[in-house]
């Protein structure tokens, strides 16, 4: 639905299923205060709910315009109606990483177990932002979201980056396991799967691969690499090192799968290093 009125939002808030009957409540009273409202110029939704997939425990992730003159004045007054949409419990603001233009997420949990993940930015914010996928406009009285979305490719920057990202993520297992420090092993484990799954989505070209294993759950579930559960682990250190060696095998593997022009961008000799510092690595136990 583009550049759809409150008419029209309505009628497709009304439509969802008795499941979510908690998250129809909240998006109908959100919609009354965006008509009540003049400094609110739109309202979109995506994600689960905008493609239809969603369950009784899904999040509302919402997009917001205010008008860019009143955008100042205007974030307090969207805190206090986010946070009276329903039996809150509480709720947080902040600044996202990397956005730099005016913005501001609130995320709002309310008893129920409904959630909202609202981002407020100018109205005029979505000559620049662009749509995203599975969005669908529930509000837009200036018709201004009359946009078609288009899946950007993966470059061979953002592949470097991910894989760049992971072998670090394996190298400093290593270091920590030598230390013995588990824990930091764990978490650099989770990093490293973290930079692996946004390569697999890259390679199976799933919409926002950035959000890796999530894209991949929504859009190719049966292309998850079943490899990718050997690179789980707990704290033994012998298990740790065996899924990171798995991870680093993963890595490699993932290249075949990649575009050539994001193939010639990785950092083949980062790879081969690590692959042997933790082929060095002796057979680890767990002491305790």
């Amino acid at each position: 639905m583009m550049g759809g009125m409150s008419a029209d939002g309505r009628e497709w808030i009304e439509q969802l299923p008795a499941e979510l009957d908690g998250q129809r409540q909240l998006l109908l009273r959100l919609l009354r205060e965006c008509e009540s409202q003049q400094n609110i110029r739109w309202l979109v939704i995506a994600c689960s709910l905008g493609r239809g997939a969603a369950d009784r425990l899904s999040d509302l992730d919402i997009g917001m315009g205010v008008a860019d003159e009143q955008f100042d004045a205007a974030i307090g007054d969207v805190r206090r109606v986010v946070d009276g949409l329903g039996e809150l419990v509480d709720s947080y603001h902040h600044q996202l990483p990397g956005l730099t233009m005016s913005h501001e997420r609130i995320f709002a949990q309310y008893a129920d177990r409904c959630q909202v993940d609202l981002v407020v930015l100018p109205a005029s914010a979505s000559e620049s932002v662009g749509p995203i996928r599975d969005e669908v406009v529930l509000y837009d009285p200036d018709k201004r979201m009359t946009r078609v979305f288009e899946q950007a490719a993966v470059t061979p920057e953002q592949v470097r980056e991910w894989a760049f990202g992971g072998w670090c993520g394996l190298v400093d297992l290593g270091k920590y396991l030598r230390r013995g420090s588990r824990w930091e092993a764990l978490q650099r484990l989770t990093e490293a799967q973290g930079q692996l799954w946004r390569l697999w989505a890259a390679a199976c070209e799933v919409p926002n691969p950035q959000f890796g294993l999530t894209s991949l759950l929504d859009f190719a579930p049966r292309q998850l690499p079943a490899a990718m559960e050997a690179t789980v682990s707990d704290l033994d250190p012998g298990r740790l090192l065996a899924a990171a060696r798995q991870a680093a095998r993963q890595l490699s593997a993932v290249s075949d799968h990649l575009r050539p022009d994001q193939r010639a961008a990785l950092p083949l000799a980062m790879g081969r290093f690590v692959t042997g510092d933790l082929d060095a690595l002796a057979d680890l136990r767990d002491p305790y």
